[in-house]
């Protein structure tokens, strides 16, 4: 049974930190604590990591894999209209974008698979899923780090990317859930049900299940409706692109070394095994 809670009034009336018509997704003070990714434990690791014997000697390259900061919203045709990704930050007063990786040669194909599908565009009401508009126009964002890959580091910063050569034994699809893992306390679906994401969304007068984003995919007929699991409190300029590099090299790291049990057969996408979704709407 799942609780929910009453939307009401903000508490009290926000204090501007931007002036009115900033761009800037946090334009009032609000006191609650984001969760940077990683968590509170994330270290950096020695420097000489990857030009050690015993690290080079175990890793073997493999394919390249980027992985990419994206949001959405900004419509050339009615910037009077709020939507996409960037109004649900606004509305929450949080920096959210999507970070996930690619191993497309031309990683900007994956923007139009994102826009296709309308990633993270629903929500779900009293009455059933509601698709809100402006998730067709997903751009890649900058990362800005602060701190310079290692010595001998397989990660590097390629433009707007991090690129990284991932180990010949660490597929795709492993390395997605090794990363998503790292940056779980992050994650916007999962921090809205917190104590602290449901205080925040209190004192904005939201409810917060109502808050967390949803994508309808379709295969021919069939429809499957998931949690969008790839929405991250996250802020590019300085700390969180640092701490994204850390956890870069860390998961390549851990893996060649063997730190990182091998996952069992069974991991797969679960998107690809469609369902109908059931006594929902779906719009």
């Amino acid at each position: 049974m799942t609780t929910t809670t009453m939307p009401g009034p903000p508490m009290l009336p926000l204090r501007r930190i931007q002036p009115i018509g900033s761009a800037a997704a946090v334009t009032c003070y609000l006191k609650t604590q984001w969760p940077r990714i990683g968590g509170p434990g994330i270290r950096p690791l020695p420097d000489t990591a990857f030009t050690d014997p015993a690290f080079l000697e175990r890793y073997q390259p493999g394919l390249w894999i980027y992985p990419y900061l994206a949001c959405c919203g900004a419509d050339f045709d009615r910037p009077d209209l709020a939507s996409g990704l960037k109004s649900v930050a606004d509305s929450l007063h949080m920096p959210i974008y999507k970070l996930s990786a690619t191993e497309l040669a031309d990683p900007r194909r994956r923007l139009g698979a994102l826009n296709r599908m309308r990633y993270a565009s629903h929500v779900l009401k009293p009455g059933g899923y509601e698709r809100e508009p402006g998730f067709q126009d997903w751009t890649f964002q900058q990362f800005l780090p602060r701190r310079e890959p290692l010595p001998g580091s397989p990660v590097s910063l390629d433009g707007h990317l991090f690129a990284l050569r991932r180990p010949h034994d660490l597929s795709k699809r492993v390395f997605e859930k090794l990363l998503h893992h790292r940056m779980r306390n992050a994650s916007l679906n999962g921090f809205l049900l917190t104590p602290a994401g449901r205080e925040h969304c209190a004192t904005l007068g939201l409810v917060p299940e109502e808050q967390q984003r949803w994508t309808n995919y379709r295969f021919g007929r069939t429809t499957r409706i998931d949690k969008a699991e790839e929405l991250y409190i996250f802020r590019p300029d300085g700390e969180d692109s640092d701490r994204l590099l850390i956890i870069l090299e860390r998961i390549i790291h851990d893996w060649v070394m063997g730190k990182i049990a091998r996952p069992p057969g069974n991991w797969r996408d679960r998107s690809q095994y469609s369902r109908r979704s059931s006594a929902t709407r779906v719009a």
